[in-house]
């Protein structure tokens, strides 16, 4: 199993704002303007085409690179030949590739658990090289909504002053006292939903797989 790392992100094709994406998405979502943000499968097939390929045929293990990149948007990455090792304590492992499952791999050296799963089907038919991510962000989670679960805060609503209780499900929150619906502002919102940023996830590709330029 050959295996590379990746940390990427697209600019928000409606307000160019930055839009990580952590892990292999069909749909990203644009913390700015609240876009939903569709990732077309031939995205994902060429990135990680040139990736395998450089993997394969240019980087020697611990080599990295990035790139901008035009196309169906406009891209940030960094790529690298490097083993999956752990977010918390950077020990390297090595997953298990024929995992039917998805299972998190418990650190030995420091207990943090990292998330390894099966490439998504549709990027297996797309893409038969990719085998298996790591430390990749599922598709449909919303990052930072621990934070915005972690317990309600109070607000005052800004025309009676009356407490306002806000558990960040809803930006437009009623007030009990006098029926005004209350507009969260830009910080607290924020604060509540902690805007996303680049994190770094491995792909494993199957090595007898990847299909050089010209073959």
């Amino acid at each position: 199993m050959l295996y590379g790392m990746l940390e990427l992100s697209i600019r928000c094709p409606k307000c160019d704002g930055p839009v990580p994406l952590n892990g292999p998405w069909e749909v990203a979502h644009c913390d700015r303007c609240q876009a939903d943000v569709v990732i077309p499968h031939d995205y994902w097939t060429d990135i990680l085409t040139d990736i395998a390929t450089a993997l394969k045929t240019e980087l020697q293990e611990g080599e990295g690179t990035n790139a901008t990149i035009f196309g169906n948007f406009h891209t940030t990455l960094l790529y690298g030949r490097l083993k999956p090792y752990c977010p918390g304590c950077k020990e390297d492992f090595e997953p298990r590739a024929d995992a039917a499952d998805e299972y998190a791999h418990a650190c030995p050296s420091c207990g943090y658990e990292t998330l390894v799963a099966p490439a998504p089907a549709w990027l297996r038919e797309e893409y038969p090289a990719a085998r298996v991510v790591v430390n990749a962000t599922p598709q449909g989670k919303v990052e930072g909504e621990a934070a915005a679960a972690s317990g309600p805060v109070v607000f005052s609503c800004l025309k009676c002053g009356g407490a306002l209780e806000v558990d960040g499900t809803e930006r437009l929150v009623p007030c009990s006292f006098c029926g005004v619906k209350v507009y969260l502002p830009d910080d607290l919102w924020l604060r509540l939903h902690p805007a996303k940023t680049k994190a770094r996830w491995f792909v494993g590709f199957d090595e007898g797989e990847i299909k050089a330029e010209g073959d």
